[in-house]
C-alpha cells in the first residue's frame, strides 16, 4: 500500500488543529503537528476596482494580480492511498477558507514509519466510535522503552474498589486497609498479609520506609483478576519500576491482590 505526506492549509492554527482534529476522528491520517508562520501568496484582487467589464467571467480573468502577505498556517501529517479522496472531502468540509489547499507527495519511509502508518489505520473499517483523546508529555531526555507508556494521562476506567486503593495508596495506612474485605489476602515482595489489620501495618510500614508516587497507565484482564500496572517512583531502590497489580474484587471490595515486577 503506498503512503503519502499530506500538507493541508489553514489561515490560522486553532483552524489547522479543528481540521486535523475532525481527520483522525475518521482515521484518515495519522497526526502530526501544526505549523504557522509568516507566509506571501500570488493573489487576485478585487474585480470591483477594475470599472466597465461587461461579465462577470471577464472579471475574474481580468483581476489584478497581487502579493498578499500574512502569517499563515500547515498541517503536516500522512495518510494512505486509498484515503486521498474520503480525506478530501471531510477536510473542505471542516476548513473555512474560500480555497483549503492540500498536497499529497508519495513518501518512501523507514520501516518503523511503515509500521506506524500500517497499525494506525489496521482496524479503520472496525472503528465503532472515534479514537481516544489522551495527553502525552514529550520527554526532555532519554526513556527506556519500558517507561513510554507512563507518559500518557488517560482514563483507564478502573472498578470502583481500585480506583479507591489507589487514591489512598498515599500514605494513609487506614485508608488503605478499608478498600479490602475483613479476610482479605496482600502479597508483596515474598511476604502474605492476612486481614486488614496485618495489611494496615504492611502499609504503614512501607510508608514509613519510603515515599513514593504510584501512576497506572494499564489494565487488563487475566483469568478472571482485573491487573493494573503502575508506573512507581521514589526513594526505593531499583526506582523508578513498573509493577503489576493482581485484583481480585469482592463486591465493592478487594478479596485479594499480588503485587508483581
Amino acid at each position: 500500500m503506498q503512503y503519502y505526506q499530506v500538507l493541508i492549509s489553514a489561515e490560522i492554527r486553532p483552524q489547522g488543529l479543528n481540521i486535523l482534529d475532525h481527520l483522525i476522528s475518521k482515521q484518515l491520517v495519522l497526526g502530526g503537528p501544526v505549523f504557522s508562520g509568516p507566509a506571501k501568496f500570488l493573489w487576485k484582487g478585487d474585480s470591483s476596482a477594475l470599472p466597465g467589464l461587461l461579465n462577470e467571467g471577464l472579471a475574474m480573468d481580468r483581476r489584478k494580480l497581487e502579493v498578499v502577505d500574512h502569517d499563515y498556517c500547515f498541517v503536516v501529517t500522512y495518510t494512505r492511498e486509498d484515503l486521498k479522496q474520503q480525506l478530501i472531502e471531510e477536510a473542505e468540509k471542516v476548513s473555512v477558507e474560500e480555497v483549503c489547499m492540500i498536497s499529497f507527495m508519495p513518501i518512501e519511509g523507514n520501516a518503523a514509519l511503515i509500521k506506524l502508518l500500517e497499525d494506525s489505520f489496521a482496524d479503520r473499517d472496525a472503528m465503532s466510535s472515534p479514537p481516544e483523546h489522551i495527553k502525552a508529555m514529550a520527554a526532555l531526555t532519554f526513556v527506556k522503552s519500558a517507561e513510554i507508556p507512563y507518559r500518557t494521562n488517560k482514563s483507564l476506567n478502573l472498578p470502583v474498589p481500585i480506583a479507591n486503593y489507589f487514591n489512598a495508596d498515599k500514605g494513609n495506612a487506614e485508608a488503605v486497609s478499608q478498600c479490602f474485605t475483613e479476610n482479605a489476602v496482600v502479597k508483596d515482595e515474598g511476604q502474605t498479609y492476612r486481614g486488614r489489620a496485618a495489611i494496615k501495618q504492611w502499609k504503614a510500614d512501607a510508608a514509613e520506609k519510603y515515599q513514593y508516587t504510584s501512576k497506572p497507565f494499564a489494565v487488563d484482564q487475566e483469568q478472571g483478576k482485573t491487573v493494573v500496572t503502575s508506573h512507581l517512583t521514589g526513594n526505593f531502590p531499583g526506582s523508578p519500576v513498573n509493577l503489576r497489580y493482581f485484583f481480585e474484587l469482592e463486591g465493592d471490595k478487594i478479596k485479594s491482590l499480588e503485587i508483581i515486577p
